[in-house]
């Protein structure tokens, strides 16, 4: 099977989805940008504090240096067709740390092994995370 490709929005390199950091915008009723979330905040952020999500995404690799030159450059506002608020990349990146140890929590709480190949996925996305980490500092 095909697996679809998305382009970093950082260092602009195509790679297969799974492997990468899915990133939204978050808005206020008036349409005002309020906050570039990583996308399982997404249904969070929304239902308690009445935000709406853009429909647009932007990709980008486990690695810090890669979300810190699309903060940099422009790769945000590029991918959503939109000015963006200010990205603390640190910020962003810690969100991102946490959302993925959340997701697989629960896949590993509640799958089976129906989430097994999904939970290996996702460790291995973590798993570059934390080695991109570890080449930064």
């Amino acid at each position: 099977m095909h697996a679809p490709m998305r382009t970093c929005v950082g260092c602009r390199a195509v790679r297969p989805q799974a492997e990468l950091l899915r990133t939204r915008i978050l808005l206020a009723d008036d349409g005002e940008q309020v906050l570039v979330v990583p996308d399982e905040y997404v249904r969070t952020c929304s239902k308690r504090h009445g935000l709406s999500a853009s429909g647009r995404s932007a990709y980008v690799c486990p690695a810090r240096a890669c979300l810190e030159r699309a903060a940099r450059r422009g790769g945000f506002a590029r991918a959503f067709a939109r000015k963006t608020p200010a990205v603390d990349p640190a910020a962003l990146w810690r969100a991102h740390e946490e959302a993925l140890a959340g997701k697989i929590d629960l896949l590993n709480r509640s799958g089976g092994t129906a989430a097994a190949a999904r939970v290996q996925r996702l460790a291995a996305v973590a798993t570059a995370m934390r080695a991109a980490v570890g080449r930064v500092s």
